[in-house]
């Protein structure tokens, strides 16, 4: 079935989050156990799929030095890092990963939706700091969600129900590529700029990718490709 909507999750994705949610996870770790993970080991939890957030990942890596921490402790303590005291933390370090130009240029043809598994109001003010904010008909953030996050298909059912209209879906994790299968479109795996290695390709594709690409300067291709093979 052609599409007429594109979905696209934002961390890895649209916005490159790797001074921003990858430093707070490190920061936040290296507070509770005195470990400092490198990118290369919050990789490798992400790869794992299942950790749902940013949040549960701190936990998972927290638990495996033979820490026990609150939750509530972890998230305040990564919202510190993250947010900084008034929204000058590592979000500002955050950089946009898919041009406007480009995001524009779709929109001309398809409806552009949000999926993400970040709270609404983090969603919301980097998209508007990148001022693309007006170009998404729907955003389906982590309170839309609730206790059904990816891999379940929940929010992108819900997100195709918005839109009106088949869709196609663009994220970096194993959990983006079992969701867009379970919710029966199609799923586009991209590669984050600072991940190197050819693990994580297998492993989208493992997920059930119809198509991954290196970077997601390539979204306009990718699109292409995959309406000339759906006519």
């Amino acid at each position: 079935m052609r599409f007429r909507s594109i979905i696209f999750d934002i961390d890895g994705v649209l916005v490159d989050v790797s001074q921003s949610y990858r430093q707070a996870i490190q920061k936040t770790v290296e507070s509770f156990t005195g470990f400092l993970p490198s990118p290369e080991d919050i990789q490798k939890y992400k790869e794992r799929g299942g950790l749902n957030n940013d949040w549960d990942l701190s936990e998972a890596i927290i638990i495996d030095r033979g820490k026990m921490i609150s939750k509530q402790k972890i998230i305040d303590k990564f919202q510190e890092y993250y947010l900084g005291v008034n929204w000058d933390g590592f979000i500002t370090n955050e950089k946009l990963l898919l041009s406007k130009t480009t995001l524009q240029n779709l929109r001309k043809t398809y409806k552009l939706g949000i999926l993400t598994g970040r709270p609404r109001i983090e969603a919301e003010f980097i998209l508007k700091y990148f001022k693309i904010f007006d170009l998404f008909s729907v955003i389906i953030a982590m309170e839309e969600t609730g206790n059904k996050p990816k891999p379940n298909p929940f929010g992108l059912n819900l997100a195709l129900k918005k839109l009106e209209t088949p869709s196609c879906y663009f994220g970096d994790s194993i959990d983006d590529m079992k969701a867009a299968v379970s919710a029966q479109m199609m799923g586009i795996g991209v590669i984050p700029p600072t991940v190197k290695n050819s693990a994580l390709k297998e492993k989208l594709f493992l997920g059930g990718a119809k198509v991954v690409i290196d970077s997601v300067a390539d979204t306009e291709v990718a699109v292409s490709k995959l309406e000339s093979e759906s006519l």
